[in-house]
């Protein structure tokens, strides 16, 4: 007696470790396509004005924490 196993067809869906590092494949990049891309005047401007935004609020809170201690540890 001869015991058949069943034949999974190509693409089939696998269980266990295979079936999430088939998930999660990645496909190939095109290296010499993504270094001639440039970034867009707009998005510059943009990403300038949040970096601008959170250098502001950095220097408020240091400010805000310099005074608190001058407020705890009088001289």
């Amino acid at each position: 007696m001869k015991i058949k196993k069943p034949m999974k067809a190509p693409g089939a869906e696998t269980t266990g470790g295979a079936a999430i590092a088939d998930r999660f494949k990645l496909d190939p990049v095109d290296n010499a396509a993504s270094r001639a891309g440039t970034v867009s005047k707009k998005s510059a401007t943009t990403a300038l004005i949040f970096g601008l935004i959170a250098l502001a609020v950095t220097i408020a809170l240091t400010a805000t924490i310099y005074q608190h201690w001058n407020f705890l540890m009088p001289v």
